[in-house]
């Protein structure tokens, strides 16, 4: 039997699991990253994906800046980097990408650089930003898409073959990661 829920901020629990990105911005001598679960296509054509970042990121700061960032896709054996991107500011860790164990390659078609570890990397001009609330949306047009082949389906990558990560709100940061760091 179904119930009410009275307090409606609560809506996004129920859209959850979601895939989990790692956005990496700046620049290839300064880079940065957060991890998000708040993605999502817009538009085939042209090609837009949206990030929904909060203001008090760091990386709200910098796409702001440099107006382009990267989509990186990473896989279920890089759920402990993931987790120390997404749990420390580049503020406080400028190296974070390299203490988590991750390395920066360069763009084909932009100064942000791609997470060279990922098996997927979309890269993004910044088109638009729209204040939603708590959280900006970042539009981005992908302008180009680097993909190891060997993952792939020749449509999509392939379930069989890549296995993402994805991100199961829970009350604690450790309760949600839990299941995910065996």
């Amino acid at each position: 039997m179904k119930h009410p829920i009275s307090d409606l901020s609560t809506a996004y629990r129920y859209l959850y699991p979601r895939l989990t990105v790692l956005v990496s911005s700046g620049t290839l001598q300064n880079p940065n990253a957060l991890t998000i679960a708040w993605s999502c296509p817009l538009s085939v054509d042209p090609p837009l994906i949206g990030v929904l970042i909060t203001k008090k990121r760091y990386s709200h700061e910098i796409i702001q800046r440099h107006n382009e960032f990267v989509i990186n896709i990473p896989d279920s054996s890089q759920v402990k980097e993931s987790y120390h991107i997404g749990r420390i500011s580049g503020r406080v860790e400028p190296q974070k990408l390299k203490n988590a164990g991750f390395s920066v390659e360069t763009s084909t078609m932009i100064k942000a650089p791609r997470i060279k570890e990922c098996h997927i990397n979309l890269e993004c001009k910044l088109k638009d930003i729209i204040p939603t609330g708590d959280h900006d949306l970042f539009i981005g047009e992908v302008v180009f898409i680097a993909i190891n082949h060997e993952i792939t389906d020749n449509w999509a990558f392939d379930l069989k073959k890549f296995k993402p990560i994805y991100w199961r709100q829970s009350r604690s940061t450790e309760e949600t990661y839990h299941l995910d760091l065996k």
